[in-house]
C-alpha cells in the first residue's frame, strides 16, 4: 500500500530544532530552525515555512539567514512532489518516493526536476525522515563552483511543546 498524504498528517504543527550548514565554499555555520506545516481537508498538500537564524556566541547570533515556503504535493502511488520558493527568488521544484523508513516513520529522498532563478545550483536533493515527534533531514547540492553533489544542510527539529 502506498504512503498517502493523509499518512503525512502527523507532521502537522511546529517544529523547532537546529543544524549545520556546510558546504565547500562557505565556512561552516551551526543554526536555530523553525519549521510549520499546515494543511487543510480539501486538498492532498501540506504547506510549510520554514526558516533559520545563526546560532553562534557573537554578534551575528540570531540573525536571520533563510526563508522558504512551500508544498509537499501528493502525486499518487506513493510519489511527493516538494515545491519551494525562497526569499533569494530561487524556486526548486524536486520529486521523490515515500517509504517506511527503517526504525519507523516515513522516509523521502526528494531529487531536483527543475531549478529556476538560479543559476549556479546545478542539482539538489532533501533526504527527510519523518518521525512521531523528531525530523531528521539533509540537503545536497551540487553548484556550478562545487560540481560534487556534497552535503549542505543537515538539522534535527523536535515537535514544539507551544
Amino acid at each position: 500500500m502506498s504512503i498517502t498524504i493523509a499518512d503525512l498528517g502527523f507532521i502537522v504543527g511546529k517544529w523547532e530544532g537546529t543544524g549545520l550548514a556546510e558546504y565547500p565554499t562557505i565556512a561552516s555555520v551551526d543554526y536555530d530552525e523553525g519549521l510549520v506545516f499546515t494543511r487543510n481537508d480539501k486538498d492532498p498538500v501540506i504547506h510549510y515555512e520554514q526558516r533559520t537564524w545563526i546560532k553562534s556566541s557573537d554578534e551575528n547570533n540570531g540573525r536571520p539567514v533563510f526563508w522558504e515556503s512551500g508544498f509537499i504535493i501528493d502525486k499518487g502511488d506513493g510519489l511527493f512532489e516538494l515545491v519551494s520558493a525562497q526569499k533569494s527568488g530561487r524556486v526548486e521544484i524536486m520529486r521523490g518516493d515515500a517509504k517506511t523508513a527503517d526504525g519507523g516513520g516515513i522516509e523521502i529522498a526528494f531529487n531536483s526536476v527543475s531549478i529556476l532563478n538560479d543559476a549556479r545550483l546545478l542539482k539538489a536533493g532533501r533526504r527527510f525522515r519523518f518521525l512521531e515527534n523528531v525530523i531528521d533531514y539533509e540537503l545536497q547540492m551540487s553548484t556550478t563552483e562545487n560540481p560534487a553533489y556534497d552535503r549542505h544542510l543537515r538539522a534535527r527539529l523536535q515537535r514544539s511543546r507551544l
